[in-house]
């Protein structure tokens, strides 16, 4: 097997530590970031969400590198923990945490797993920014449980898209020619002369013929029932009944006697 020396060495104290206490077993990160999917570019290429500075951790055992992870950010919070290999026994062991200098170039979406024509990440130089003791016991999975640190760049890769252009405005109202003063006078001079045509004054001094409205009527004078009340004309030798005969007195007796 082609190994590189450092590989080669933390299998072989893999192997030993196996012979020494139990086989190494997964153990979980906490509190990992979570960096969502996002889209760049004009065309909104989806791509996977992952830190800008990938962290790393490295697990040392009396000052020599025993196992060391990558951890560049979970996609969802469903998505499971960076786990790292820690034998089960009763050990100490020093945590480094450092972040990389050079920033992991975004990833498409679209690709299911790393490839041959995938670049490797080069990390550069990391700076370690914390240290920490992990005490694990034997048999005890939760003391191998790691709690993540958060680092002093921890953004996430965002979204980077053009901003959409704003609609056209719409189309400028065609200016309206100021209007006709002498126009309007006009106009207002022939409404008042039709309004005054239509309303001409009565002459309050122009005499009624009073008699042909009012013509009166005799009361005495006998009507002909069969004219329509129209008057009749008195007959001759006829007298008013209730009238005193000329040349009698009131009492009936001639005058002069």
């Amino acid at each position: 097997m082609n190994l590189r020396p450092r590989a080669r060495a933390l299998a072989l104290s893999f192997l030993f530590t196996a012979a020494c206490g139990g086989p190494p077993t997964p153990s979980p990160i906490e509190g990992e970031p979570v960096c969502p999917d996002f889209e760049i570019g004009a065309t909104r290429a989806p791509m996977r969400g992952s830190l800008r500075f990938p962290v790393t951790l490295t697990v040392l055992d009396d000052g020599d590198p025993l196992t060391r992870a990558t951890i560049t950010g979970r996609r969802s919070s469903d998505a499971p923990a960076t786990r790292i290999l820690l034998a089960d026994e009763d050990a100490e062991y020093e945590i480094q945490w450092a972040q990389c200098e050079n920033q992991r170039a975004p990833r498409a979406r679209t690709l299911a797993h790393e490839t041959k024509d995938t670049a490797e990440y080069a990390c550069g130089n990391a700076t370690v920014y914390k240290t920490d003791k992990l005490v694990t016991r034997k048999g005890d999975a939760a003391s191998r449980t790691l709690r993540f640190a958060a680092p002093p760049k921890p953004e996430c890769w965002e979204s980077e898209v053009p901003p959409a252009e704003p609609p056209p405005a719409p189309p400028a109202a065609p200016d309206q020619p100021p209007p006709d003063a002498g126009a309007d006078a006009d106009a207002g001079a022939a409404e008042a002369g039709a309004a005054g045509a239509s309303a001409a004054p009565v002459d309050a001094g122009a005499p009624r013929d009073a008699g042909a409205a009012t013509a009166p009527v005799d009361a005495g004078a006998p009507r002909d029932a069969g004219a329509g009340g129209a008057a009749k004309p008195p007959r001759a030798g006829s007298t008013d009944a209730g009238a005193t005969p000329q040349g009698t007195t009131p009492q009936g007796t001639p005058q002069g006697s």
